[in-house]
């Protein structure tokens, strides 16, 4: 076992764990998230008086994080909370491996280099058994809205462009009171896809559960399993971003949200193929005219905007 794991590891394998632990244990870990850079002052003693639970669960947390005892987590909880104060700085937005100074040809070799290994990691830590059943949902929905806020909002506008050019009758909203209107009118047969990195979005929770309430069936797109808004859906695609050196919340979770959502895509034109196949055909027809090259230079054929 490691006495000083990677940085940002600790809390995010927690979080993971959390739905599996014991109840003390799970108890125990809930209060550490609550305030890491708390715990992380505190004696073992005062933990588990402040917890409510015995040093020996302690011990046992710290077993289930790989961690030699609980002077590495203390170690490694303030590690983390350091990070967090460092937000609005360079490093928290930008990252550590790249610098005012680098050239060019470095900050593209960074980018390559961590969105491949964030994609790689996001699909291969993907519970395909899930996706399949989402893709059911999606491919036989009367209505799905597709919702998102900021760089998440960006990336539900793609999805949903994407499944109405199949013809899944899909919508998304940039008004939260809409959307909210939205998710009051669903009912069974209907399906909400939740977009959100950290989990932790009100507004995107407060869509799943109001669209819950009404019979709809919800999915989530998220990073944390142990966050609000995977507790409240009925199916969580967990997209398995683990921080690098540069901004996870502007680039990579984009990206792993992308990967996460071109495998279901996929899945649901698999479910819908000759619909699907049809609604391509159509589609490309009806915008070729308005294309470079659509209608006289064909020779790489149409491009598509959809």
């Amino acid at each position: 076992m490691s006495s000083s794991p990677p940085r940002g590891d600790v809390i995010q394998r927690m979080r993971e764990l959390l739905p599996t632990m014991p109840e003390a244990q799970r108890s125990l870990a809930e209060r550490v998230l609550d305030d890491p850079a708390a715990a992380a002052r505190m004696t073992i003693v005062e933990l588990a008086e402040q917890c409510g639970v015995s040093t020996g669960t302690i011990t046992r947390l710290c077993r289930a994080l790989d961690l030699d005892g609980y002077s590495a987590l203390r170690i490694a909880l303030a590690s983390d909370s350091g990070r967090a104060d460092v937000r609005g700085t360079w490093a928290a937005h930008i990252g550590t491996d790249l610098t005012k100074g680098d050239d060019i040809r470095h900050v593209a070799n960074v980018i390559s280099a961590n969105i491949g290994h964030v994609v790689a990691e996001a699909l291969a830590r993907l519970d395909l058994d899930l996706v399949e059943r989402a893709a059911g949902v999606l491919a036989a929905t009367r209505r799905a809205v597709i919702y998102g806020i900021g760089g998440s909002g960006a990336t539900a506008m793609e999805f949903q462009q994407r499944l109405y050019q199949i013809r899944v009758p899909a919508w998304t909203h940039t008004d939260v009171h809409v959307a909210l209107t939205g998710a009051a009118l669903m009912g069974r047969g209907d399906a909400v896809v939740a977009i959100s990195h950290t989990g932790r979005t009100q507004e995107v929770c407060d869509l799943v559960t109001e669209a819950r309430s009404r019979g709809a069936t919800t999915i989530a797109i998220t990073n944390d399993l142990a966050s609000p808004l995977a507790g409240r859906a009925d199916l969580v695609l967990a997209t398995g971003v683990r921080e690098l050196g540069f901004s996870t919340e502007t680039i990579l979770a984009r990206h792993a949200q992308l990967a996460v959502l071109d495998v279901l895509y996929i899945a649901i034109a698999q479910r819908t193929y000759e619909q699907t196949r049809e609604a391509i055909a159509v589609t490309t027809k009806a915008v070729s005219s308005h294309q470079l090259g659509g209608t006289g230079d064909t020779a790489s054929g149409p491009h598509r905007d959809l």
